[in-house]
Formats: structure tokens, C-alpha cells, sequence
């Protein structure tokens, strides 16, 4: 399969550095377009139309945002039925007008990069409404559950990064945790877009999304936006648009979790997020958003489908594609965060968690975030998220934005026996495998019996060959099989860590299809 080119288009035509803004707000690029541009669409779908005059403009537009360079900017919101609204942006303009039930939406000529803060204005008969300090650069949806959600000021690091220089380029905006039935218009309260200033946003922001931030912007050379969108305990299924789960999970069981939770609404019960089942986060959070356009998701969650493991590859693999056509972008970038260590009681869905992670990536072609060795062993919420988002950032550049850095680690990329050996390579990283400590440990191997024996592992470049006295002729290898390993010991020379996994799928085994097709593409000689 050919690995899809994520940046095909490239408009940026010169890098753009904080201390050049800070300065100067000096404009770096020109837009794209010079004019006037009259043109308009309204429509029902807004879900935003109220019955007053008043001018409403779609309550994720605000003061200090960033805007996707490259694409047509809708703006949209609602006014009086039949009213002109006038929209503007830096030197462009659009006319339109209202429909019968007041809704309005304007789009705008694509823009390129720039560094020059523009203001957006918004008028008409029910009012005027102006956004300031807005930027046009890349913009990158932050979603998961609570180790998304985790703050700043919560993270091993932040008293270290609290004496860091504000980032005025980058910004973030945490959009509100809700959850609904049905595909909402728009949030239940206002929004606000925050610069990444770590003395005044440890509380508001996301640590994983300011991490990344820091770490991609100004490698990136434009100005970065994180869309924060991220619920604690929520499962995948209640992500993904109902449609797109129900064809390909038809007997999920967050269906049925779906009708209790509306039942009991419907009987004046009250309904939490994390039971409102199939598809309710994804239309209360995601579909507000649907003519935003993203450079790409950041997604950080997995710990709530612990559970129901053996679907998790399937659903996280209908996420991506159902939102890569939510948004209208067929090769819209995913950076995926594996789960970390962390100990549960004698059950493998962590691990088969993780596991679905690493095939969905390798399966899609997406990069992975492998945490395996900043988790904790006591918490489900592992502090040292400082990490977390700087690899994620380092993905990100190697990935998407095309830039000579290491942001990836090792993973299978094939196996064999040899003898009393089994033979493992890897790929996706530059250099050769590092051992830190003494030996490589956490690798077992099993025979015809099906037993996994502790073995010793010899590292010979991307090779490693391992074996095990109790097992002269072995089928399968596992590596770092655990909830929660005792060490860590297998690199890349960036200190990126190896990814567990595990290479046996007998007949007696519960195993999803995905596993088999991977393993046995990696199995080939």
C-alpha cells in the first residue's frame, strides 16, 4: 500500500517566528485573494435560527482564533429572516442574506498563511460583531477522553514550564463537554480562544494539547490552533456518527445504551455523558464544528473501551474514516496516542487496547504515539504528559509536515523462525535499535503448547533475535505483554520506545480480523 502524502498542498511560502510577531505583527504573507466576493448559502441545517432580530454568529468564532489556511472559510450564524448580512475578513468581503428562518452563512476565498492579526467583522440590522487578533495558520482538533482532558497546571512539568515564554502564535480553545440525540447546531454556552501563555492557561488547557502546540509551532513555521474536544470516560463508540457505527457494528451494544439513556430522559431522569451511548458525544461536540476544516486530529483515548476490547480495532478505524468524510478530507491526519502502562487486575483489555491501536495505525498508515514507558503503574492518569505531547509534536512534524526530525518508534514489521529463534524486525524509525540498561528484557516466546516462556533477546541493528531454553521450536513471540511492565528497555536512538505486541493468533483465541490480516502480512517472508 503506498503510504499517503498527508500535506499535498503546501502554500506556505516563508516561516514565521513568535519573536517576529511579537515585535512587530509584521504581515510575512499576502492573502491569496484582493476582492470583494459576493456569495452566499443559507440553509436549515444551522440549528441556530431564534426567533429575535438579534445577529448571532456561530459561537466557535472569536477573539484571538486561528483559521485552516488553504481552504474557503465559512462563516454562519443567524439574524432576523431575510436580513443582508456582511461578512469580513482582513480585505475580503461577502454579502448574503438570511433565509425564511433566519439563517445565514457566508463563504469566504481561501487564505493563505500569515502572521498579521486580521479582524473578522460581522453586521447587519440586528447588530455588529467583531473578532480580533485572528490568524490564519493550521488548526488541530485535540480529542479523547480525561488524559486529553488532563490540564496543564496538573502535569509533572508545569512548574518548570510555567517560567517558559508565551508562544503568541499558538492558541487554543477548549470547546465544552456535551452530549446529544441528535446532530446539534451549536454548543450550550460561548466559547473562548486562549494564546498559549503557560502563566494564565494551566487551568483552561489541555497539557497533551499545549505540549503538542509548543512542540509543533515553531518547528512548523506558522501560526497553530488546538481545538480541545475531549470527555472523561467516554468510549469511542459515543465519537463516532451513529450511521457510520450502526454499518459497520450493527449489534454494538452502545445502541442499546443509546435508547436507555433516551428513555429515561424522555421520563425526566437525568442523563449523564458517559451512559448517553452510540453517537451523542459526537453530535453534541463534533457536528457544531461541521464546516470547520482541521490540518488534522490528535486523538487520546482507549482506556473507556478497555471492556469491550475485541471491537475497539473496528470502531477506532470507523472513527477515523467517518470523520475523515464528516469533514470532507479523505487523508485528514490522525496522530493516535497508545495507552501507557498502568496496572488493572488480571484482564487484557489494556493490552488489547493497545494492540488495536497499533494495528488501526499500521493498517491507515497513521503515525503512533507509544507511551508504553511514561505511564504509572498507580494511576490512570499518568502526570508526565510533558512527554506525551512532545512526541506527539514530533510525529506530527515527521509525518504531516514533512520536516527532518525523529518522531517515531519502532514497530514489527516482520518475524520468522529460525531454529530455536524467532527472528523479529522493525520499522518506521532511522537508525538502529538501543538497548538502555544491560539486557533487552520483556520478551517471551511460546511453542506448539501455547505456554510463553521468558526470553533473551539479542539486538543485531533493526534485528532482534530471541529464544528461550524451554521452548526449542517456537511459533510466536510477545513483547511488553503486560498491563503495567517492569521495565522498558528497547529504543530507537531518539528515545523513542519500541511498541508492545504480541504475534500469535491460534484458533482457539479470541482475535479480531484485523490482528490475523496484519500479523500474517508481517509473517510473510
Amino acid at each position: 500500500m503506498k503510504t499517503p502524502n498527508f500535506r499535498s498542498q503546501n502554500p506556505i511560502k516563508a516561516q514565521i517566528t513568535n519573536s517576529q510577531f511579537s515585535k512587530t505583527l509584521a504581515l510575512t504573507l499576502v492573502l491569496k485573494y484582493g476582492v470583494w466576493v459576493l456569495f452566499g448559502i443559507c440553509s436549515l441545517e444551522f440549528g441556530i435560527c431564534p426567533a429575535r432580530a438579534e445577529l448571532v454568529v456561530a459561537q466557535y468564532f472569536g477573539n484571538n482564533m486561528v483559521i485552516q489556511h488553504g481552504y474557503p472559510i465559512v462563516v454562519w450564524g443567524a439574524a432576523a429572516a431575510g436580513s443582508e448580512i456582511t461578512v469580513k475578513l482582513g480585505e475580503h468581503g461577502v454579502r448574503v442574506k438570511t433565509d425564511a428562518q433566519g439563517a445565514w452563512s457566508a463563504e469566504l476565498p481561501a487564505l493563505t498563511v500569515t502572521g498579521l492579526p486580521l479582524e473578522l467583522t460581522v453586521s447587519g440590522d440586528g447588530g455588529s460583531k467583531t473578532f480580533k487578533d485572528v490568524l490564519i495558520g493550521d488548526v488541530w482538533l485535540a480529542a479523547g477522553q480525561s488524559n486529553m482532558v488532563l490540564a496543564l497546571a496538573a502535569s509533572a512539568d508545569n512548574a518548570n514550564e510555567k517560567k517558559a515564554a508565551p508562544l503568541p502564535l499558538a492558541r487554543v480553545c477548549k470547546l465544552p463537554g456535551e452530549f446529544a440525540f441528535a446532530p446539534a447546531g451549536q454548543y450550550s454556552r460561548a466559547l473562548a480562544w486562549e494564546p498559549l501563555n503557560p502563566q494564565r492557561i494551566g487551568a483552561f488547557c489541555s497539557a497533551v494539547a499545549y505540549y503538542f502546540a509548543r512542540t509543533v509551532q515553531p518547528e512548523a513555521g506558522l501560526p497553530l490552533g488546538v481545538v480541545q474536544a475531549a470527555v472523561g470516560g467516554t468510549q469511542a463508540e459515543q465519537w463516532t456518527p451513529e450511521e457510520a457505527l450502526r454499518a459497520a457494528l450493527p449489534d454494538n451494544p452502545l445502541f442499546a445504551a443509546r435508547e436507555r439513556a433516551r428513555e429515561k430522559q424522555g421520563a425526566g431522569g437525568k442523563v449523564g455523558i458517559m451512559e448517553s451511548g452510540a453517537g451523542s458525544v459526537f453530535n453534541g461536540i463534533i457536528h457544531p464544528l461541521r464546516h470547520v476544516k482541521f490540518a488534522g486530529v490528535l486523538w487520546y483515548q482507549g482506556e473507556a473501551n478497555t471492556r469491550s476490547k475485541r471491537d475497539y480495532a473496528p470502531v477506532l478505524t470507523t472513527l477515523v474514516q467517518s470523520w475523515r468524510d464528516f469533514f470532507g478530507e479523505p487523508e485528514l491526519p490522525w496522530v493516535i496516542v497508545q495507552l501507557p502502562n498502568f496496572s488493572l487486575p488480571k484482564d487484557d483489555g489494556w493490552m488489547r487496547v493497545r494492540e488495536a491501536q497499533l494495528l488501526v495505525s499500521k493498517q491507515l498508515r497513521l503515525p503512533l504515539v507509544v507511551t508504553i514507558d511514561e505511564g504509572s503503574a498507580e494511576t490512570i492518569h499518568p502526570p508526565k504528559k510533558d512527554v506525551v505531547g512532545r512526541r506527539a509534536g514530533l510525529a506530527a512534524l515527521q509525518r504531516v509536515y514533512q520536516k527532518e526530525v525523529e518522531g517515531s518508534s519502532p514497530v514489527p514489521k516482520s518475524f520468522k523462525t529460525d531454529g530455536d529463534s524467532i527472528v523479529v524486525e522493525f520499522t518506521g524509525f532511522k537508525g538502529d535499535l538501543v538497548v538502555k540498561g544491560d539486557r533487552a528484557e520483556g520478551f517471551e516466546i511460546a511453542g506448539d503448547d501455547h505456554r510463553f516462556y521468558p526470553a533473551t533477546a539479542q539486538v543485531f541493528g533493526r534485528q532482534v533475535v530471541v529464544r528461550a531454553p524451554e521452548v526449542p521450536q517456537p511459533k510466536a513471540v510477545r513483547y511488553l505483554w503486560q498491563n503495567s511492565p517492569a521495565k522498558v528497555t528497547l529504543y530507537n536512538a531518539a528515545g523513542f520506545p519500541v511498541t508492545p505486541f504480541r504475534t500469535e493468533a491460534w484458533p482457539d483465541m479470541e482475535v479480531n480480523p484485523l490482528f490475523i490480516k496484519t500479523m500474517s502480512e508481517a509473517a510473510r517472508p
